[in-house]
């Protein structure tokens, strides 16, 4: 075996990819930065952790104030009820929501309706999302859900005063 010779510094660069919301990525990085630091036992200056250039504007954003949806930038005109069935979708995101609690909770109905009802609104808001229609995932016999959150962005628009 063929011995190494005295080393007394080795750089090591590691890249890590970092994909989220961009204030999700800043305190993702310092985290990450942080742990680097005390799992390799080293200063501060020897840990440099680079951001991503930020993301562009998200495939679909939900003004809830103003109660507007755009994609990419060009507004979809939805009944009051689809767009509370999506806004309730995409400020829930991953969780499979059945339809007869979508019925109460975007409906307000607890008496029985039927629950193909909320089958027809999505079939509506899919048509008039076009190539975004994908974000609304059916789970087949129980609901749906909205698979990316990333691609969607849930704002508060109101002015102030």
């Amino acid at each position: 075996m063929k011995a190494i010779p005295d080393v007394t510094s080795v750089d090591v660069t590691v890249v890590i990819r970092l994909s989220a919301p961009t204030a999700q990525v800043v305190d993702t990085a310092a985290q990450l930065a942080e742990a680097l630091r005390a799992v390799l036992d080293l200063p501060e200056a020897d840990v440099v952790v680079d951001l991503p250039v930020p993301r562009t504007e998200p495939e679909l954003r939900i003004l809830a104030d103003s109660r507007r949806v755009l994609h990419r930038g060009v507004d979809v005109e939805l009944t009051r009820l689809e767009f509370d069935l999506l806004h309730h979708l995409c400020t829930h995101p991953r969780q499979v929501h059945r339809r007869t609690a979508l019925m109460n909770s975007v409906w307000g109905s607890t008496s029985f309706v039927d629950t193909r009802t909320v089958d027809v609104h999505v079939r509506r808001i899919r048509r008039k999302l076009g190539e975004a229609a994908s974000l609304i995932t059916t789970v087949r016999g129980v609901g749906y859900r909205m698979d990316n959150p990333f691609a969607v962005s849930v704002e508060h628009d109101a002015l102030a005063g």
